[in-house]
């Protein structure tokens, strides 16, 4: 028997697993920073991934 404080939805908690997922009560909401150095060169694949996190975090 344990615990895991976890974030929803990012473990398997389907039947099958065993696991249950239980929310806190209150309920909280995490800060999320995402931090990079300013002229920080960046695989094509990185690039994307920040274009993409700026993208959903101006559709805000």
């Amino acid at each position: 028997m344990g615990l895991l404080l976890t974030f929803d939805h990012l473990i398997d908690t389907s039947q099958d697993s065993g696991l249950v997922f239980r929310p806190l009560s209150p309920r909280l909401e995490p800060r999320i920073y995402l931090v990079w150095k300013k002229y920080q060169f960046f695989s094509p694949i990185a690039e994307r991934f920040l274009e993409s996190v700026q993208k959903e975090m101006n559709a805000r």
